[in-house]
């Protein structure tokens, strides 16, 4: 190294026994200037990464990056001034350190350049290595900057300064330079304190959130990101006040569903096909008939999916958390060195500094303990949040078949209990493996202090195996019993609170109380003996640290006389066997905790992975009919049809109806169309958007205007004409709160009636192409019926322009039809318009007599009824004789009910 820097990389009596210390000029030259600079070029490959997957476009100019971009410009001219300087430099104090060191340096400022430049263009407004590496080379520069002061004052003491003889000397220009490059690097590293002007577009409108509340964090400076500054002004106003809704900021766009949801599912669909290869692959080898290999479920795991979608931030803190486990073997270490220099003569400053580095050593552990405990809550928020959105969405296309082993209960058990295992579990996860290194290394430290006396507290560890084992498989079966008693629970719960009126009028409550409460029991049963378990366990291992502590020092003191427990052997050992009792504290905690979550994970997984509705069983294919179906067979559970040979076809802008007995299969004919059923054969295609209304409505827990808007956009016009012909306008006016009147579970606090038209006036407010209306006018008075088909449904009502299937028992609607099918045993044995299903005298005829037969009908619709029959038809007179004897039944009950 003299060769090459003209002086020794390293001299201790220069360095270190010295009470003046200095580096050496090589020293100074290379690692003090190369070390940031080796820093800078190795970590860029991941700063480039993290540019290319940046979503934000660029950002303005502005003070800073202009600022920023000036200070590289001048640190890049005064380095290629060394450098020329060091080129045309004669003599003997030319070496190639002078050469090399510029270049290296060059080159550094020349990429930060280049960085900035894609920083700005692609919205990166703050970077972390940007900021490390300003930072070490400030830092590394301090020694320098004190050297070249020093000799210039040694100097100009001893001689008359060059520069004002006209000569310039080597010594006399690298001190200029110095006092120039220095200040222009911190000046660097203080701008980068700060934030950039944040990016006002994304590159894709898909990843871009509207925000009024927008998390700071996303505009934070990578230093307020370090020590969570920016969250700062939330911490004054808790402080200040108690936090309310209004005051949370709105989630970053990255921890949204919209976000994390398509990446998890992407790599989930991997998940289920590899497994459906594999599954294959020993079909094939086996050439089995089983036929668990023919079904459609597969056997898809969350694990491999969750970790290809979270990997990244997830080994970022396993990476975190390795830093913290060494640096917490560096504090012995310096804490020894601190304690033999209370008893040697060295110079004052080596105290210092080591009193200084524990100081440090604390703080950086400090700053990476919580950014390590950030990333990890954040790794557990995005994990739940994927599989409860995961979990929903499966709930809503699980086949028929399926449904039948899976209740309410143990779905909500999964997206609140199953899910919320993951965060829990993934704060201590690391442990896994960081729990290992550290009792390795504390033992092999223990061993260089207390030699083989260290094997007696490893014998008590290894005691305690057993133990853990034995728990763990008990923990295990308590869990699984405890989730089976939950979702037993749970279900019982969700079924009385359904049926909570009839519970009510039959005064049935303390029999339902006791049945529930047995089950409660039986599960707190299962809690308090895994309760047992778990306080075993931690106790065993709240006591293991002490009695490893115990062994060690007895067993040290016993085995030979001459050893003595000093304040350096008692300090720096106590202080690794502290920092043993961690990971072992732990272990029972990550036992008890893996053995729940795996639990979780096998139920997720049996959930997720049942059987589908077949996404296939519905085309939406552009045709000529909006609604058509063709030779179709559709069941329920895959077993037997019920419905058969059925063909269908509703033109766009047409009103078509379904009508027949009741358990003909008219909703199943609408379900069949939702794609809700197994379809064994026939093809059906839908063309354009859908809107359903059910017999039975479904109403949110909102306000009821709320209920109607279902999240599109508020258009008033357009409201009020919805309101009106689905007449809500009179039961508004009676809400108390009008249209903002908040509507109670499953509407408890609405009618029937009400509740329908609800439901009916948020399907006509989506603005679709086809409506699906199933028996929609059953639950409201004749009168009001008559009002919704003639405003809504009918030929001149909102809905005129729009593709309607009707499923009706109303037969005064027939004949405002344009085509009418007729169902029978699960399948249609008729369609056509009114006049022509009359005149046939078949399956429709028969379904108009025995529906004037059994019901009630008002004068004025079998008035309707009997003008829509055309006299000059074969065989009318057989419909208007039973009109005419309806009528007059209806006539008489009402002068019955009058006196």
């Amino acid at each position: 190294m003299e060769d090459f820097c003209g002086s020794p990389f390293w001299d201790s009596s220069l360095t270190w026994d010295t009470y003046d210390p200095f580096f050496t000029p090589c020293f100074e030259l290379t690692v003090l200037v190369w070390a940031p600079c080796v820093f800078l070029w190795v970590f860029t490959p991941l700063e480039v990464y993290y540019i290319r997957t940046s979503k934000y476009s660029s950002m303005p100019w502005g003070f800073l990056n202009i600022s920023r971009l000036v200070l590289t410009i001048l640190l890049f001219v005064i380095t290629l001034a060394d450098l020329i300087m060091a080129i045309v430099r004669e003599g003997d104090g030319a070496y190639n350190v002078h050469i090399v060191t510029p270049a290296v340096k060059l080159l550094s400022f020349m990429l930060t350049a280049i960085l900035a430049y894609f920083h700005r263009k692609n919205g990166v407004n703050s970077s972390g290595l940007m900021f490390f590496f300003w930072f070490f080379l400030v830092l590394f520069a301090i020694p320098q900057y004190r050297t070249e002061i020093v000799r210039y004052m040694e100097r100009s003491e001893g001689e008359e300064l060059s520069f004002g003889t006209g000569e310039i000397v080597w010594a006399d220009y690298q001190f200029l330079s110095y006092m120039l490059y220095f200040p222009l690097i911190v000046f660097q590293l203080v701008s980068q304190l700060f934030a950039d002007k944040f990016p006002t577009k994304m590159k894709s409108e898909e990843y871009y959130v509207k925000s009024e509340n927008p998390n700071p964090e996303i505009k934070a400076s990578f230093i307020r990101k370090l020590l969570f500054i920016w969250f700062e002004p939330m911490t004054w106003r808790g402080f200040r006040k108690p936090l309310e809704t209004e005051d949370m900021w709105d989630i970053r766009p990255d921890d949204t569903s919209r976000s994390m949801v398509p990446d998890f599912d992407k790599h989930w669909i991997d998940s289920i096909a590899k497994g459906e290869r594999q599954r294959q692959k020993e079909k094939l080898k086996k050439n089995s008939k089983d036929k668990n290999l023919n079904s459609k479920s597969t056997r898809g795991s969350v694990i491999i999916p969750l970790f290809k979608s979270f990997g990244g931030p997830f080994y970022f803190a396993g990476f975190l958390k390795l830093l913290i486990d060494l640096l917490s073997f560096a504090s012995p270490q310096v804490l020894s060195l601190l304690i033999g220099f209370t008893f040697s003569d060295d110079p004052l400053w080596h105290g210092m500094i080591f009193a200084v580095a524990l100081f440090l050593i604390s703080f950086i552990t400090s700053i990476l303990n919580g950014q390590y405990l950030y990333r990890c809550f954040l790794v557990g928020f995005r994990i739940r949040s994927v599989l409860i959105s995961a979990i929903y969405r499966k709930a809503l296309t699980i086949s028929n078949a399926a449904k039948r082993d899976i209740t309410v209960g143990e779905i909500v058990n999964l997206m609140a209990v199953d899910a919320q295992r993951f965060f829990e579990l993934i704060q201590y996860v690391h442990i896994i493996w960081s729990g290992p290194l550290v009792i390795a290394l504390a033992l092999y430290f223990l061993w260089d202090i207390l030699g083989v006396a260290v094997v007696a507290g490893l014998i008590v560890m290894i005691l305690s195996l057993p133990l853990n084992g034995f728990v763990a498989t008990k923990l295990k079966h308590y869990q699984v019993k405890q989730m089976a008693r939950k979702d037993e629970r749970v279900k019982l719960m969700n079924e009385t609170l359904s049926g909570i009126k009839v519970l009510k009028l039959y005064a049935w409550e303390m029999s339902f109380q006791e049945m529930i409460q047995k089950v409660r029991d039986r599960e707190l049963k299962v809690i308090l003996h895994a309760a047992y378990m778990n306080a075993v366990i931690f106790m065993a291992w709240n006591v293991l640290p002490f009695l490893v502590t115990l062994a060690s020092f007895a067993t040290y003191v016993l085995m030979d006389p001459s050893n003595k427990i000093d304040a350096t052997t008692a300090f720096v050992a106590l202080s690794l066997f502290n920092i043993l009792r961690m990971p072992m504290t732990m272990v029972p905690l990550l036992i008890s905790m893996l053995m729940q979550t795996w639990v979780s994970i096998v139920r997720i997984n049996k959930f997720l992975n049942s059987e589908d509705l077949d996404p296939n069983a519905v085309s939406h294919l552009k045709d000529e009919h909006a609604l058509k179906i063709e030779g179709a067979t559709f069941s329920w559970e895959g077993d037997e049809s019920v419905l058969k040979h059925i063909n269908l076809s509703v033109g766009k802008g047409s009103l078509a109806a379904v009508v027949g007995p009741v358990g003909s299969g008219k909703s199943s004919l609408i379900s069949s169309i939702l794609g809700e059923t197994v379809k064994k054969s026939g093809s059906v295609n839908t063309d354009g958007s859908m809107a359903f209304v059910a017999q039975q409505a479904w109403i949110q827990n909102a306000t009821l205007k709320d209920n109607i808007l279902f999240g599109k956009p508020f258009d008033p016009a357009w409201y009020s004409k919805v309101v009106d012909a689905c007449a809500l306008t009179p039961d508004i006016k009676m809400l108390p709160g009008g249209d903002q009147t908040e509507i109670g579970e499953k509407g408890i606090n609405l009618s029937g009636g009400q509740k329908q038209r609800v439901a009916l006036a948020r399907a006509v407010y989506s603005g679709a192409d086809i409506y699906l209306l199933d028996d929609p006018l059953s639950a409201v008075d004749s009168h009001v019926g008559k009002h919704i088909f003639e405003e809504v449904i009918g030929p001149r009502g909102l809905l005129s322009g729009k593709t309607r299937l009707l499923v009706t028992h109303g037969i005064s609607y027939l004949p405002f039809v344009d085509t009418i099918y007729v169902m029978s045993h699960g399948e249609i044995t008729e369609n056509g318009h009114y006049d022509k299903l009359i005149a046939q005298k078949g399956a429709f005829a028969d379904f108009i007599v025995e529906h004037l037969r059994e019901m009630e009908e008002d004068e004025e619709e079998l008035n309707v009824i009997k003008e829509a029959l055309t006299p000059s038809v074969n065989g009318s007179i057989i419909f208007e004789r039973a009109i005419s004897v309806r009528a007059s039944q209806t006539k008489a009950q009402r002068l019955s009910e009058e006196f």
